[in-house]
């Protein structure tokens, strides 16, 4: 039974340190997906023509476009630099550090260790077993 104790407990310390150290390991950057492979044999490519490239056709002149995108005619309202626009305070949330319900979580882990190291430590080595075939009498 000592040993089963024992058992339970070393992996409850290795699943804490395990979760513990998986918080604080950075994120491992993902790598690029590996390149196509070029491809094995090209045909050889048909040599270069020699002849002129078709003339492009004309098209349609292209009318020029306005130089500022507000409608015509209006005027933008006067630049005033005396005025000052409300700041408002926007309200930062608490961390959780600083919550009740994280300092009780942490409480419950730390008295669960305790109380299993406790025991753990506080118990009999080898203690007789408690079954009779170890006390028979031989005569």
């Amino acid at each position: 039974m000592t040993t089963l104790r024992r058992a339970a407990l070393l992996g409850c310390v290795s699943l804490l340190a395990a979760s513990v150290a998986r918080a604080q390991a950075p994120a491992s950057p993902t790598s690029p997906p590996p390149a196509a492979a070029p491809p094995a044999a090209a045909p050889p490519a048909a040599p270069p023509s020699t002849a002129a490239p078709p003339a492009a056709e004309p098209s349609a002149p292209v009318s020029p476009l306005s130089p500022t995108m507000a409608p015509e005619g209006t005027a933008a309202p006067p630049l005033v630099l005396t005025q000052r626009t409300e700041q408002t305070q926007v309200p930062r949330s608490e961390p959780f550090y600083d919550t009740l319900w994280f300092w009780g979580a942490v409480s419950v882990v730390v008295a669960t260790v305790v109380v299993i190291l406790v025991w753990n430590l506080s118990s009999n080595g080898n203690p007789p077993p408690d079954t009779t075939f170890g006390n028979m009498h031989a005569f």
